[in-house]
């Protein structure tokens, strides 16, 4: 399980490219189809890099359930190892990345999908959670509860995509354009 292990900026980087791959117009239209197109590229490229296991699996919208998880919301995307793989003793073990994204996110939204991420991270010990911002330029970062949320603000400009990660770092925001 090399993703718990690696670097958060190396994960970071890798996302950043899975999304950069991300090309179709139509897909910045439609959180269901970019959210799709993401989990695809970034299940083949962790393969390809041999960083995730053959266990390790990258999911969309996984239930998790009151009784089983102590959580009811269902991540947008997660990596993880199942716990009905038989490998983690309990269903806080295999867990690296949760993802929310939101389309257009305003406060609100990115209040919420925080709040969120943040229960990934108490409560299954999730050690990374990142909210991804399609199309929409403000990260609303200063929302953010603990510096294990990243923020990936996706833009397109013409045929390029732009991705501006945000996150905090001893409690100062950190903007750069990855």
């Amino acid at each position: 399980m090399k993703v718990r292990t690696m670097k958060t900026s190396l994960i970071m980087s890798i996302i950043a490219e899975a999304i950069k791959q991300i090309r179709p117009r139509r897909l910045f239209n439609s959180e269901r189809g970019f959210r799709g197109q993401l989990q695809a590229n970034l299940d083949r490229l962790l393969r390809e890099r041999n960083l995730i296991s053959n266990r390790t699996l990258v999911e969309e919208e996984y239930q998790k359930r009151i009784r089983d998880h102590g959580i009811s919301h269902r991540p947008d995307i997660i990596i993880h190892v199942p716990f009905e793989e038989g490998i983690a003793r309990t269903r806080r073990e295999g867990n690296f990345v949760a993802f929310e994204l939101k389309l257009q996110a305003n406060e609100s939204d990115a209040s919420d999908d925080f709040a969120k991420l943040n229960d990934y991270i108490t409560i299954l010990e999730y050690p990374l959670g990142v909210f991804v911002n399609i199309t929409r330029q403000k990260s609303f970062i200063e929302l953010v509860p603990n510096d294990k949320i990243h923020v990936l603000n996706v833009l397109r400009d013409g045929q390029n995509v732009i991705v501006i990660h945000s996150y905090l770092k001893n409690g100062k925001a950190i903007h750069q354009r990855l």
